[in-house]
């Protein structure tokens, strides 16, 4: 058992253009965590379809040997796309990855069920946009090795075109999620 000090982390998701990660089941993978936002000069997607699920890696180390425990929180933002739209359930979840491929679940929200709708101005085509926090009760701790990688995994439901944003903007962090680790080396 590790001891109780704990270090929170804060992660941002980005989709990188040109270079990927590959660890895992994880191949030439582009959707990524990062602690900092690159130079928003670089390119990178700005959004995904919000349909499918979106997984961000975090290809890096983060100890040798550490556990996750305490409150997980953050925030993701949905948008619409070119129509009126609705959002109805939305779900993330905190997995790890080893090197044998083998994907984990470790934390998650569950679904949330929510009724939003999302207006569409086709004048100026812009789509409305929602926030939405989130808070993951991880006080079952989960030990990770030196061949794990953490990732976040964003899945929504709803109505037509909607979008999941992960922009690398640092005035609007679109996805932000804050980690507790311990029994860091």
């Amino acid at each position: 058992m590790a001891d109780n000090m704990r270090y929170y982390e804060t992660f941002y998701a980005i989709n990188t253009d040109y270079w990927g990660w590959t660890h895992g089941s994880f191949a030439d993978h582009k959707k990524i965590l990062v602690k900092e936002y690159i130079n928003e000069a670089c390119n990178c997607t700005e959004t995904s379809t919000a349909s499918t699920t979106s997984e961000f890696l975090y290809p890096h180390h983060i100890s040798e040997t550490y556990f996750i425990e305490g409150v997980i929180e953050g925030h993701i933002t949905i948008a619409c796309s070119s129509a009126t739209s609705t959002v109805t359930s939305y779900r993330v979840t905190v997995c790890k990855v080893n090197k044998n491929t083998d994907k984990t679940e470790l934390y998650t929200t569950g679904w949330v069920t929510v009724d939003d709708t999302l207006e569409w101005d086709s004048t100026y085509s812009i789509g409305e946009e929602a926030v939405y926090p989130f808070w993951i009760d991880a006080w079952e701790e989960q030990e990770l090795g030196e061949n794990d990688r953490i990732y976040v995994k964003v899945e929504v439901s709803g109505s037509n075109e909607l979008i999941l944003w992960h922009s690398n903007d640092s005035t609007w962090q679109d996805i932000k999620i804050t980690i507790p680790f311990k029994g860091l080396d």
